[in-house]
């Protein structure tokens, strides 16, 4: 074994990585050891299409797009833009309402037309906007994207073959170039015009994301390299993980010793970009030390503290429906969804936290989940707020 990297340099570890900051929410979500009314989520997820332009070999919602390949319509988009600013308000919490949402798939989200106005629509309410994207759509969408706290462009290579390679493209394909320039564009627009997204702030702005793939790791420093000469305010990555649906099947990403290694180099020699305007992160501390699947947890409570909203489940569904999911790990899991083609959003605020959601919590088996996105919320929920192992009181 060669030299191991670190996640992030110790400089920089008050990051947007950091899974510790659920920390700053404990009074919130100490609620749920009491049994009382959960409140709603600081963040959730929304999925505008469950369709995609591009196949990528890791797809995590792949079974959505096999099986649901639906979009959310203007309509309903509308509807949730309105109900999440006053998630709660009825229950008297201090805070009502969510405080950021994940514009994410399912898919790719700027295939729907209505995702750039459901943008501005959330902004208008106050809610802060982060967004998932292949890249290939950002040129159509920048002025709605530029309202964004960040847009994270999954990249995930660092050459023009690589990439066509793992999203299922044909060789002859110019995505690569085209995605590239679509950021550089976004970062000027965004900055030359002082938009949210431009902000100097060290962590607004645009993420190069890198899902790490046995033929891609040898590629990090490269993206590293290119992603700071175009503005990104970081790159950040992480190892592709098994699918909900493929976990108890065999079929598990498997990373040998010597991906191990050649990563390690690639992130040392990466980490030598760090600066003050841009940042190399990791998220390796929800894996084990082979990138394998490291669910240290009993019990899942993330499903109080997010959700997923997406679209119809199928061509005889209302057509302004969505389904409400728990857990952004298992789309398309029908064990994690509360509401299935729902048409009115304020039955999400009558189903959160009663008799269903906890039969959901009580059925989940951890031993049978893929990599987990909530991990460390979970070790927080469990030993912080549950068993105060830290004595958090005393600060």
């Amino acid at each position: 074994m060669g030299k191991k990297s670190e996640e992030w340099l110790s400089q920089k570890r008050w990051n947007p990585f950091n899974s510790y900051k659920l920390l700053a929410h404990v009074n919130r979500w100490s609620q749920i050891e009491y049994g009382r009314i959960i409140p709603p989520p600081m963040l959730i997820t929304v999925d505008p299409a469950n369709t995609c332009n591009f196949d990528c070999a890791w797809c995590n919602a792949k079974y959505v797009r096999e099986h649901r390949n639906f979009m959310l319509t203007s309509k309903i988009l509308g509807d949730i833009a309105r109900f999440l600013p006053r998630w709660g308000a009825g229950y008297g919490y201090k805070e009502p309402g969510v405080k950021a949402i994940c514009i994410a798939g399912g898919g790719e989200p700027l295939l729907n037309r209505a995702t750039p106005s459901f943008i501005e629509q959330v902004r208008g309410g106050g809610i802060e906007v982060g967004v998932v994207t292949n890249g290939s759509f950002v040129g159509e969408c920048i002025e709605a994207l530029s309202q964004c706290t960040w847009v994270g462009v999954s990249v995930d290579s660092g050459t023009a073959e690589t990439l066509n390679k793992l999203k299922g493209l044909e060789p002859s394909r110019m995505e690569f170039r085209k995605i590239i320039d679509n950021i550089a564009n976004l970062v000027d627009y965004s900055s030359s015009r002082g938009a949210q997204l431009g902000k100097p702030h060290p962590s607004y702005g645009v993420s190069y994301k890198y899902l790490l793939y046995k033929e891609n790791i040898g590629e990090v420093y490269k993206a590293a390299k290119l992603a700071k000469e175009i503005g990104c305010k970081n790159i950040h990555y992480r190892p592709a993980g098994t699918t909900w649906n493929n976990v108890d099947e065999g079929n598990q990403i498997i990373f040998t010793e010597e991906d191990i290694d050649l990563f390690n180099e690639q992130i040392i020699k990466a980490q030598e970009l760090d600066d003050e305007s841009f940042g190399v992160f990791g998220v390796t501390h929800k894996f084990d030390s082979q990138f394998g699947i490291s669910n240290m947890f009993k019990a899942c409570h993330a499903i109080f503290m997010t959700a997923v909203i997406s679209p119809p489940l199928t061509k005889e569904s209302p057509r302004d429906s969505f389904v409400l999911g728990l857990c952004c790990d298992r789309r398309g899991d029908p064990a994690l969804e509360l509401l299935r083609d729902c048409l009115d959003v304020d039955e999400i605020e009558r189903v959160w936290g009663r008799e269903k959601h906890w039969d959901i919590h009580d059925a989940i088996r951890v031993a049978h989940c893929p990599r987990c996105t909530y991990q460390p919320h979970n070790q927080i929920y469990e030993q912080v707020i549950r068993n105060d192992s830290m004595t958090y009181k005393f600060i």
